[in-house]
């Protein structure tokens, strides 16, 4: 599914030199490296890859992960005001027990500072909430067996619901066009209306130990503001596995109802034979209508994995 591509931006490694348009073998002219094109000489399909970047589920297959198997989790938040001084902030340390097709996030650490917290007890911001939400959620929960599974359970949900949803696949996962007002339809990425404000490359690269092909997605500097949400994404893919190792993202928006600019790096390894997120960092500018603008910062840090059998 289009969601599940290289929802990632700002490469860490400079895009490979002497990129060549390839447009006889390649869709919309997208760009290859020396690397990939001597590749092709040796049978790697190009159209076929792009196929792949398109259907892989491998990345969300990783962050459900997080809800099946036994790990430990370190996650840190921090608000901040808008001369960037610190204004709240919680960092919890969290182990996952799993009970039959339960599992429960059990606390071992927990510490909060700021006006994090309505008087009510409830989140003062939309951020941190939905961190919390994502990954700390309190309470035994079943535990879900397939992407599919959990498609299915968001397509029936209340509206409510179907639209928290639509906000995480849009923070964490961009890629899809979605039922999110003002910019759902911008993120929908190799939309033939939205693609061509892109230019699409491949290149060779080295990720986390991996040897990767690499898909990014640039915004073209000549499109008018706000036509995109998406400004650069890149995705690591192990040539052997074919399995996502790395995603990089970000997302602009200018309006007068929203605008926010989100900066996202994930890392993922494969431990005791499980693709897992080991690494989560989030950067967010967010000022959404009759809230208070939001500026947050979180890191989350996974470990000691074992998988359930």
């Amino acid at each position: 599914m289009v969601r599940t591509i290289a929802t990632v931006l700002a490469p860490l490694f400079p895009a490979a030199p002497d990129l060549k348009a390839q447009p006889d073998s390649l869709p919309s002219g997208i760009l290859l490296d020396e690397a990939v094109v001597v590749a092709q000489r040796e049978g790697f399909d190009v159209k076929a890859f792009i196929a792949r970047v398109r259907s892989d589920t491998t990345y969300q297959d990783a962050f459900l992960n997080l809800r099946r198997h036994p790990h430990r989790t370190e996650g840190e938040l921090r608000v901040y005001d808008p001369h960037a001084g610190e204004r709240a902030g919680f960092f919890r340390v969290v182990h996952l027990v799993r009970e039959g097709g339960m599992a429960t996030l059990m606390i071992d650490s927990v510490r909060e500072q700021g006006r994090l917290r309505k008087a009510d007890g409830d989140h003062r911001y939309l951020t941190a909430r939905m961190f919390q939400n994502l990954f700390f959620p309190d309470g035994p929960r079943p535990v879900p067996a397939t992407v599919a599974e959990v498609d299915e359970a968001r397509a029936g949900g209340s509206r409510f619901e179907r639209y928290r949803a639509d906000l995480k696949a849009f923070m964490f996962n961009p890629g899809e066009g979605l039922d999110v007002p003002i910019v759902g339809d911008k993120l929908a990425l190799f939309d033939p209306g939205m693609a061509r404000h892109y230019t699409m490359s491949i290149w060779s690269g080295e990720r986390n130990g991996h040897d990767c092909w690499v898909f990014s997605a640039d915004a073209r500097a000549d499109i008018p503001r706000n036509a995109v949400v998406i400004r650069t994404m890149d995705t690591w893919f192990d040539k052997g596995t074919g399995q996502v190792i790395a995603r990089e993202y970000h997302l602009t928006h200018a309006g007068l109802l929203l605008s926010f600019d989100i900066t996202m790096v994930v890392d993922l390894a494969v431990t005791d034979g499980l693709l897992v997120p080991t690494h989560v960092k989030y950067d967010g500018d967010w000022d959404l209508p009759l809230q208070r603008r939001e500026r947050v910062r979180f890191f989350l840090r996974t470990m000691e994995w074992q998988a359930w059998r």
